[in-house]
C-alpha cells in the first residue's frame, strides 16, 4: 500500500492552489462579463426576498464561492448601492449554491475538468469579443476548480496507510466539538468550504479504506457545520475597510450560520435514525448534509428577514473608535433648540463637506495624465471623511426635523437632505468609479489615446468648475449663480455627445489606443457626466427653495450660550 510522500504533500498544496486560483479567476471574469451593469442588475433584482434569494443562488453558481458573493455584497453595501435588507436574501441563496461544488465533486463531476479547461481556452483564444473571451476564461477557471479538487483527492489517498493519520481522523470524527472546530479553522484558512469538504471527503474515504470503519452521518455532521461557519471569515476580513453597511452585511452572514448551527446541532441525534435507513458513500453523505443544512437555514430565516435585519441593525452599531480621526465642525446638539441657527450650522457643515469633495475632484483630475497610487489613497481617505460627515449631517437633520418647525423650515431641511446626498454621491462617483477606471488603464497597461486623454481632462475640468461654483452659490444662497450653472446643462450634454463622437471617429480610423480603451473611455465620460447630473440637481434645489442663513445669527448664538 502506498505511503504519503513529500511529493504527495506538494501535490496537495498544488491542488489547493489551483482550486483557489480557479475560484479567484472565476469571480474576476464574471465581473468583467457583467461589467459596470453587474452591480446595477444585482441592486434591481434584490428588491424582493425571493428574487434576491435566486439572484444569490445564480451568481454563486457561476463563481462557485459564497465567500466571493458575500464579498461582492459587502462592497455594494459599502458603496451604498445596496441596503442590508436587500443583501440578506442573496446571502442565503449564495450559501445554497456553493453546496453545488461539493455535490458535483461527490458525483465525480471533476472528470470533465479537462474538457472545461480545453473549451475555455479555445473560446478565449478564438474570440475577438472581450466578453466572450471572459466567458471562455470563466469556463477555464471552473475547470481549474474541479481539477484542483481532483488533485487534492488523489494526493491524500496515500494517507490511508498512515497509522498516525488514522488516529487523528478517528479523534476528529469521534468528538463533535473537535470536528466543528477543525471544519471552521480549515475553512477560515482556505477561504472555501468547498475546498475543506473536498479534502474531508478524500480523507474520510482514505480512512474507511484503511480501517474498514464506516463513518456515520452523526460523525460527519459537525465538520460540515464547522466548514459552514468558517466560510464567513473571508467577508469578516473585508470589514476592516468596509463602512457600517458593509460591515453589517458580513456579520449578517456570520449570524445566519451561527444561529443555524445553534438550532441544528442539538438535532444531531435525528441523524442516528437516518443512519439506519440511508446508506450512501461518504462523499454523497457530506454533500447531502452540506446542502440540507443550507436549505434548513433558508427555511428558517427567509420568512423573518425583516426581523433579522432589525437584529443586525441593533447589534452592529457605528464603531466610534473607527471614526475618531474625523469630526464635525459646525453642527452640535446645543443648537437644536434654535432651529433657525441649527439650519444655518447644517449649511456650513454641508459646505465643509463639499470642500472635501471638491478636493477629491481636483486630485483625481491630476491622475488622468498620470496615475499615482499615493494620490488615489489620499482620495479614498477624503471619501472616508465625506462618508463620516454625510452620516452625521443626515442624522443631525433627521433629529432636527422632530422639533417644532415652520412649513418653510421643514421644506428647507428636506432640500438640505437631498443636497447632502447628491454631494456624497459625487464623492462616491470619484472614489469608487473614476479612480478605478483610471487605475485600470495603468494596471492593464492600456493608456488612453493622447487626444482622448486631453478631451476627458478638459471635460472633467469643466465639471469640477461647475461643482465648485454651485457650492459657492449654495453657501451664498445666490439663485442667479445657480440659474447660470443650470443653463449649462444642455451645453454639457452636447459636449458629452461630441466627445463620444470624437472617440468613435478614432475607432473608425483604427487607432490602437482607442480600440483597447473604448469601454474605459465611454465609462469615464459617463461617470463625469453623472457628476454633472448631481451638480444640476443641486442647482435646481437652490433655485426651488431659499436656504438662507439667519440674518441675526449673532443674536441667535447669544440665545444658545445663555
Amino acid at each position: 500500500m502506498a505511503t504519503f510522500t513529500l511529493f504527495d504533500f506538494f501535490s496537495l498544496c498544488a491542488g489547493m492552489s489551483i482550486f483557489l486560483y480557479g475560484m479567484q479567476q472565476g469571480e474576476k471574469n464574471l465581473r468583467h462579463i457583467g461589467g459596470s451593469d453587474l452591480n446595477k442588475i444585482i441592486t434591481i433584482i434584490t428588491r424582493h426576498r425571493l428574487s434576491a434569494y435566486f439572484a444569490g443562488f445564480s451568481l454563486t453558481m457561476l463563481t462557485q464561492s459564497s465567500s466571493a458573493t458575500t464579498v461582492i455584497l459587502v462592497g455594494l453595501a459599502s458603496a451604498q448601492m445596496m441596503t442590508l435588507g436587500q443583501s440578506l436574501g442573496m446571502i442565503l441563496g449564495a450559501d445554497l449554491a456553493t453546496t453545488f461544488t461539493v455535490s458535483l465533486f461527490a458525483f465525480k463531476f471533476y472528470q470533465i475538468a479537462p474538457l472545461l479547461i480545453a473549451a475555455g481556452y479555445l473560446i478565449s483564444l478564438i474570440s475577438k469579443s472581450s466578453k466572450v473571451i471572459s466567458s471562455g476564461k470563466l469556463l477555464f477557471a471552473l475547470g481549474f476548480v474541479f481539477f484542483g479538487m481532483h488533485m487534492m483527492a488523489d494526493s491524500v489517498s496515500a494517507l490511508q496507510s498512515n497509522t498516525t493519520f488514522n488516529h487523528m481522523i478517528n479523534a476528529s470524527f469521534s468528538n463533535k466539538w473537535y470536528g466543528l472546530l477543525a471544519g471552521a479553522l480549515i475553512t477560515a484558512t482556505l477561504h472555501s468550504s468547498a475546498a475543506t469538504l473536498a479534502i474531508v471527503i478524500s480523507l474520510a474515504d482514505a480512512y474507511q479504506s484503511s480501517t474498514g470503519n464506516t463513518l456515520t452521518l452523526v460523525q460527519l455532521f459537525p465538520i460540515v457545520l464547522g466548514a459552514n461557519l468558517g466560510t464567513c471569515a473571508t467577508a469578516l476580513l473585508t470589514t476592516i475597510k468596509a463602512d457600517l453597511e458593509g460591515t453589517r452585511v458580513a456579520w449578517a452572514h456570520f449570524f445566519f450560520k451561527l444561529f443555524g448551527i445553534v438550532v441544528a446541532f442539538p438535532l444531531t441525534g435525528l441523524l442516528a435514525y437516518a443512519d439506519t435507513h440511508i446508506h450512501t458513500g461518504v462523499a454523497i453523505a457530506i454533500a447531502g448534509l452540506h446542502t440540507s443544512f443550507n436549505i434548513f437555514i433558508a427555511i428558517i430565516f427567509l420568512p423573518f428577514l425583516r426581523q433579522f435585519e432589525s437584529f443586525i441593525l441593533f447589534l452592529v452599531k457605528q464603531d466610534k473608535r473607527r471614526q475618531s480621526r474625523f469630526q464635525t465642525s459646525y453642527i452640535s446638539e446645543k443648537y437644536v433648540t434654535v432651529p433657525v441657527l441649527a439650519i444655518s450650522q447644517s449649511i456650513k457643515e454641508i459646505s465643509g463637506m463639499s470642500e472635501k469633495v471638491n478636493l477629491m475632484l481636483e486630485k483625481s483630475s491630476e491622475l488622468i495624465s498620470k496615475f499615482e497610487y499615493d494620490k488615489s489613497v489620499e482620495i479614498n481617505q477624503l471619501d472616508d471623511e465625506v462618508d463620516f460627515l454625510y452620516e452625521n449631517i443626515v442624522t443631525y437633520i433627521t433629529g432636527l426635523s422632530r422639533q417644532e418647525l415652520s412649513e418653510e423650515q421643514v421644506s428647507q431641511l428636506y432640500e438640505l437632505m437631498m443636497i447632502t446626498a447628491d454631494i456624497e454621491h459625487i464623492g462616491d462617483t470619484v472614489s469608487k468609479s473614476i479612480i478605478s477606471l483610471i487605475q485600470k488603464t495603468e494596471t492593464e497597461r492600456i493608456p488612453l489615446s493622447v487626444d482622448g486623454k486631453k478631451e476627458i481632462a478638459d471635460f472633467y475640468a469643466m465639471t469640477t468648475l461647475n461643482f465648485e461654483e454651485i457650492m459657492a452659490a449654495f453657501l451664498l444662497n445666490d439663485k442667479n449663480i445657480a440659474e447660470s450653472i443650470l443653463s449649462r446643462k444642455v451645453t454639457m450634454r452636447n459636449q458629452f455627445n461630441t466627445l463620444f463622437e470624437h472617440h468613435m471617429k478614432r475607432l473608425y480610423l483604427g487607432r490602437k489606443e482607442s480600440l483597447q480603451t473604448t469601454s474605459i473611455h465611454k465609462d469615464l465620460l459617463e461617470e463625469i457626466q453623472r457628476i454633472n447630473h448631481y451638480t444640476f440637481r443641486i442647482a435646481t434645489a437652490i433655485i426651488k427653495h431659499t436656504v438662507a442663513f439667519p440674518k441675526n445669527e449673532s443674536q441667535e448664538m447669544t440665545m444658545v450660550k445663555t
